[in-house]
């Protein structure tokens, strides 16, 4: 039967931390006809800005810059403790920190780093956004590097000081961190809504099968990918989740 909604375009994530999400939308029995891309986080909210894509995992610093946005209630990038995946590596301790180097492929985490750099580790560092194909940090005395996605956990041997942003939010504010959600630049049809958490939904619930569905030796041999996606990932947008949102939204706009 003909679907009584327009195909969307959805925009997802490349990293191994969206991969429930990808695998529902691809292989849930109910999932809805969609043209799914995947891109870097600040691809994803380009997309969206762009009209390019209809719905997007888009970095939850990215929405003020948005146009008009919904978001999708049910499901988030977001980690309650430490995520493994959004890392200050750090030639230095935090505290003596004079240089950090952002990640051109994040928005969120570069600025979580920023509020948590004022607002719990009291420092004033330089702040540079690295190239997009250096993904390690320079021997340089002094200097952090912010490391998101896959190529954190390739970088965890190279550096002294590793810091979890994910779980210095959690020290700082005592809630989780919500990195991206699902949100749409145009009304939503809601029995399309229904159809695309009921895959994501799919997605999580299929996580081994997910991560065995990943023929990368490199990342498998970085990471126990299961354990990663089960224990270091939480996927519901909860109410304690909509608040850190909020607080975060919050700090960000006082920097």
């Amino acid at each position: 039967m003909e679907q009584p909604y327009s195909i969307y375009r959805v925009s997802a994530v490349s990293y191994a931390n969206t991969l429930p999400f990808v695998f529902g939308l691809r292989n849930a029995p109910e999932r809805p006809e969609i043209d799914l891309s995947l891109d870097t986080p600040s691809e994803c909210a380009m997309r969206l800005q762009n009209k390019k894509a209809d719905i997007g995992l888009v970095p939850v610093a990215a929405l003020p810059t948005l146009e008009y946005y919904e978001i999708i209630p049910g499901y988030c990038l977001g980690a309650d403790g430490p995520v493994r995946s959004v890392m200050l590596f750090s030639t230095v301790p935090a505290e003596r920190i004079r240089k950090i180097y952002l990640d051109p492929q994040s928005r969120t985490s570069n600025n979580l780093v920023r509020i948590l750099a004022r607002n719990f580790w009291h420092i004033s560092p330089v702040w540079e956004m690295a190239p997009d194909d250096d993904n390690h940090l320079s021997a340089e005395e002094g200097s952090a590097r912010v490391l998101i996605g896959d190529r954190a956990f390739y970088a965890e041997s190279s550096y002294p000081w590793h810091y979890d942003l994910a779980a210095v939010w959690k020290e700082f504010t005592s809630l989780p961190f919500v990195f991206a959600v699902w949100a749409a630049n145009t009304p939503v049809d809601p029995l399309f809504v229904q159809k695309f958490n009921s895959a994501l939904r799919y997605g999580i619930l299929h996580i081994p099968e997910a991560a065995a569905s990943v023929h990368d030796p490199k990342l498998h041999a970085a990471i126990n990918l299961e354990n990663y996606l089960i224990n270091n990932l939480s996927y519901p947008l909860d109410n304690a989740k909509m608040a850190a949102i909020k607080m975060f939204l919050d700090m960000l706009r006082s920097l």
